[in-house]
């Protein structure tokens, strides 16, 4: 069922588009449909434009409850102390702005050095800012 407030754009179509619920494919995906292709899709918050005040609560709740979990100690409790949970903190702030979440380790493609599970591209920040 379609609720008419949970709408957003996109750069893929014009019109109104809206969200359907989770689509189960990757964390921080969400299952949308566009009635003009009479179509359902998946996106990330970082390919939405504009949208309605509801979506935008919407998705905060959505990235909420799919947060994956933090890393843990060898007794399966989170390692609240470890470089890995501080890491995984700032990864999980990013992808509040993202909503993209990969699993496996990543490398920048030009220093090498280690990007969050939540950078969308395959470069780093710094690179970026030096191309």
């Amino acid at each position: 069922m379609i609720d008419d407030n949970l709408w957003f754009m996109d750069n893929c179509c014009a019109g109104k588009h809206y969200f359907v619920g989770n689509p189960h494919t990757h964390v921080g995906r969400m299952w949308a449909w566009c009635p003009r292709k009479e179509a359902s899709f998946f996106v990330s918050k970082n390919m939405l434009g504009d949208m309605s005040e509801q979506s935008k609560y919407w998705i905060k709740g959505f990235l909420a409850g799919c947060e994956p979990k933090p890393p843990c100690d060898d007794d399966g409790q989170a390692d609240f102390g470890s470089l890995k949970y501080e890491t995984w903190k700032k990864a999980i702030a990013l992808f509040h702005v993202t909503g993209c979440w990969y699993s496996g380790e990543r490398v920048c493609g030009f220093c090498r050095n280690e990007l969050l599970a939540s950078e969308p591209k395959k470069i780093c920040n710094n690179c970026q800012k030096n191309k």
